[in-house]
């Protein structure tokens, strides 16, 4: 459970995140539950009663809405969660799959649904907990088709990347069923005229499916079970049925081998492009196991020649992996702001860039071939990968992805876009001399700065970026190993690969800067411990890493004698490796992967149409003889005694295969009794040591009590020292005090006239204090009466200031109006001459008016005088 933790108090920290605080509260409510689910199931075991059982579903109600699935992730110690999927598997197993505790069941089914959303806790429901067996035999069980369809469904789910090592006792049944189910034996319809609607069809279609997958994931890299699987089934009618089903037939009949179905390459192409379109859809979801089902198998095609050839000659690489980018970033447009989505993220991601840098390492098994090229997305990948170098769970693939992008394709263009923005790789060379980085990490960055070293353009920066101090740290692991004891010493297989790598690197750079690392370089391969290292690297069945040592080995003061002693010496030791063993062991693996050949070469195959055919002759011989018409008797008698045997036979058989069905009970209730004792194992681990470290923290508390009780013990002896010769000195201050007493009696006396004189003098005092108040009084108002005429002094020199600038301003406008006076006057005389000539003017006008109306009346009268007179009529 990924917050069902121990919860442990940070001293150095002040109060919890309200976060933090969160996620405790939900802890703690989802032990609550835990518990109560694990009582009420305990109580029906025992009562097995209706309210019980009313009561054991509102719990698991309760488990499948409250509680978050990550709370279901069991962590080392966590012995409620293990003791509670013992419970939920007891219980599953008690009920019916019909009557009145199927609704129960049915709400187990869903409530292990939604535990297995978290990674951990499916893990821990398939491989801890063996929930498998169970749930195939409830798909037996089951008639239901909304039953068996949720069934499939979570079988499918669980069953991605599930590994089986030997014939388990539930696989014979469960295989033969799910092979029923994809040959359509039962019907998914219940209509009694025998006839099937589209509806039913489509169901039953779609459990051929889900069986189908069920049956992938079952036999993919399980030789067991696919061993089994061929015993059991028709393979030519179960390869004829599944035709049609796209990409879950290409897989089966890839698994199947060649010898089975052989492909068309048109066929496997179509299967790429099919399984590139399911990698978008887990994509959609972070669906990890489907993803890592799907890459694996992509990553596996070698042991398949003609899935090999057909990913050699797929030209449609650029595009898919251009949608799945396309993918990627519509999905990190969404929020996942969860750590659970953020981490299942990153898991994807790991899958991809592994996916991605195997589609690259393809070319170069083929370099003629220019049919695989990702040139034209390969700015856009170089943008995803930089972003997730510094990722936990996918900072590995992304570094070798982008070791891979130097080596192979458009390098100059990789080159360039790392020396144009240099920060994330530089921040990623810091990471490698930290001590807290992950070995694994810090290999893949070796192996990227080597590719960077060899391209012009990145060479300088890796060089301004290390020094030997960079080295010095990244082997500080293997050279704090004591040399002469260094076979009894343990390292880490992780750590000697790094130190192998660093050591190339060195090589290298000592290459380029001869000066400057060359004497560092021949220094450190000189070391016992590291040339240990080199010959745990020669011997190791990692192909990469051998082939470092190997470009080692060719310095030329490479230490060939002290590496080859070291060789010898591991070869020689119980636990070391020889080439011999893993020879054999790449052999093995070879006939592991191919199943055919392994089939032939024992002759063990057996079908079952063959079966089918021993059985009719049996049944035909067994005629004869209870129709008695053999030629002779002992024939007859032969017969009847083979008949008897076969008989006996049968049964010991189904008695074996009884024992066989109740040892893989035993073996289930053992796993489950062995995960929860090993739960309190570490729970009780977990307190000893608290316990260890409380009884040193009191011992040490001791310790320190007794040095205390010590130093008071001294302190005390010290005191009653001084105690005694205090005593001395406290009579003969007794003594002085007697005569310091009688001159304080006179001092008394002193005292009291003094105090008589005292008062007199109080008096007074006080007598003055009156009148040297009634003249501060006095003071006080002669001040105030100052104050008052200083400031009346002051605002009359204002007004003052103020009437002399008043009269300033007032001159200087008297100024201006003489002067204005004066060209008013100036003006007044002119104007008065001009005045003058207008009057003298008017008076020649008028005067030239007067003569013209004199002379008007003239003419007037004397027209009059002219004027003819009328004659009166």
């Amino acid at each position: 459970m990924a917050t069902l933790r121990n919860h442990t108090s940070n001293e150095n920290s002040g109060q919890d995140s309200p976060l933090q605080t969160q996620q405790d509260a939900n802890a703690a409510l989802a032990i609550g539950y835990v518990r109560e689910f694990s009582c009420r199931a305990a109580a029906f075991q025992q009562q097995r009663t209706e309210e019980t059982l009313v009561y054991v579903q509102r719990s698991v109600a309760l488990l499948g809405t409250k509680v978050q699935p990550h709370h279901f992730a069991p962590l080392p110690g966590n012995l409620e969660l293990a003791r509670f999927y013992v419970d939920l598997h007891a219980l599953m197993g008690a009920l019916d799959t019909e009557g009145s505790g199927a609704e129960v069941l049915w709400s187990c089914v869903a409530l292990i649904q939604h535990c297995s959303r978290n990674l951990e806790a499916r893990r821990a429901i398939v491989v801890k907990f063996c929930f498998v067996p169970l749930l195939g035999m409830l798909l037996r069980r089951t008639r239901r088709t909304e039953r068996v369809h949720r069934l499939l469904v979570l079988l499918q789910d669980l069953t991605y990347g599930i590994r089986i090592d030997w014939e388990e006792p539930y696989l014979a049944a469960l295989l033969e069923h799910l092979a029923e189910i994809v040959h359509g034996v039962e019907d998914g319809s219940e209509n009694g005229n025998g006839t099937s609607s589209s509806k039913a069809d489509e169901e039953e279609n779609s459990h051929a499916l889900l069986a189908l997958s069920i049956l992938v994931n079952l036999c993919y890299k399980n030789f067991a079970v696919l061993f089994l699987f061929q015993r059991i089934v028709n393979i030519s009618g179960f390869c004829r049925r599944i035709q049609n089903y796209g990409l879950l037939a290409y897989k089966m009949l890839i698994i199947l081998s060649e010898e089975v179905h052989a492909f068309e390459q048109r066929e496997l192409h179509t299967f790429l492009r099919t399984a590139f379109a399911g990698m978008e859809d887990c994509l959609k979801h972070w669906n990890v196991a489907q993803l890592r089902h799907i890459v694996d198998f992509l990553l596996d095609s070698q042991s398949h020649a003609g899935l090999h050839r057909a990913m050699l000659s797929h030209s449609h690489y650029c595009e898919d992996v251009e949608k799945l980018l396309d993918q990627i970033d519509a999905r990190n447009a969404m929020d996942d702001s969860q750590e659970e989505s953020r981490k299942y993220q990153q898991i994807c991601m790991d899958l991809i860039f592994r996916l991605i840098g195997y589609v690259l390492e393809l070319s170069e098994q083929d370099p003629d071939n220019n049919v695989i090229s990702l040139d034209a997305i390969t700015p856009r990948l170089f943008e995803l990968v930089v972003e997730w170098l510094s990722s936990e769970l996918c900072g590995v693939a992304a570094t070798e992805l982008l070791t891979i992008m130097l080596r192979v394709g458009k390098r100059a263009t990789v080159a360039q876009s790392i020396s144009r923005e240099p920060l994330h790789v530089v921040g990623m060379v810091a990471s490698a001399e930290r001590p807290d980085t992950k070995p694994a990490q810090t290999v893949a960055i070796l192996r990227l700065l080597l590719a960077l070293l060899k391209e012009s353009k990145t060479e300088k920066l890796v060089l301004s970026k290390i020094s030997e101090s960079y080295f010095d740290k990244i082997l500080a692991a293997p050279l704090a190993l004591v040399p002469q004891f260094l076979s009894t010493q343990s390292l880490a297989q992780s750590e000697a690969e790094k130190a192998c790598f660093c050591l190339l690197l060195l090589v290298h750079v000592a290459g380029i800067a001869k000066k400057a690392y060359l004497d560092k370089c021949c220094s450190l391969l000189e070391k016992p411990q590291l040339q240990y290292c080199l010959a745990r690297g020669m011997v190791s069945q990692n192909e990469t890493l051998v082939a470092a040592v190997l470009q080692i080995a060719q310095f030329e003061h490479f230490p060939k004698a002290a590496v080859a002693k070291y060789v010898s010496a591991i070869g020689k030791a119980p636990g070391g490796s020889s080439p011999a063993a893993s020879v054999c062991g790449n052999d093995q693996a070879e006939q592991w992967r191919n199943l055919s050949s392994i089939l032939k070469g024992h002759r063990t195959f057996t079908d079952k149409e063959m079966a089918q055919r021993v059985n009719a002759l049996l049944e035909s011989i067994g005629g004869i003889v209870r129709r008695n018409e053999l030629a002779s008797a002992p024939v007859s008698q032969v017969i009847e005694l083979y008949n008897h045997r076969i008989d006996s036979l049968n049964g010991v058989v189904a008695n074996l295969q009884q024992r066989l069905d109740q040892a893989g009970q035993q073996l289930i209730s053992g796993t489950q009794l062995s995960h929860v004792q090993s739960a309190e194992l570490e729970r009780f681990q977990t307190t000893n040591f608290e316990l260890l470290i409380s009884q040193e923290r009191l011992q040490t508390q001791c310790k320190d009590l007794k040095q205390q009780t010590d130093k008071l013990k001294s302190s005390m002896n010290n005191l009653l020292k001084h105690l005694s010769e205090n005593a001395v000195n406290l009579q003969n201050n007794e003594r002085r005090l007697e005569v310091k007493k009688a001159e304080i009696a006179g001092l008394k006396k002193d005292c009291e006239d003094l105090r008589t004189s005292l008062s007199a003098k109080s008096e007074e005092l006080t007598k003055l204090e009156a009148v040297n108040k009634e003249n501060s009084s006095r003071i006080d108002k002669l001040k105030k009466s100052m104050v008052a005429f200083e400031q009346d002094i002051k605002e009359k020199v204002r007004t003052i200031e103020e009437r002399e600038r008043e009269l300033a301003k007032t001159h200087k406008a008297l100024e201006e109006q003489r002067e204005g006076r004066k060209k008013s006057e100036d003006l007044v005389s002119v104007l008065e001459k001009q005045l003058q000539e207008r009057k003298e003017q008017i008076e020649n006008l008028e005067m030239e008016q007067k003569e013209t109306e004199d002379l008007r009346k003239t003419i007037m009268s004397l027209m009059e005088s002219k004027k003819p007179k009328r004659k009166a009529c």
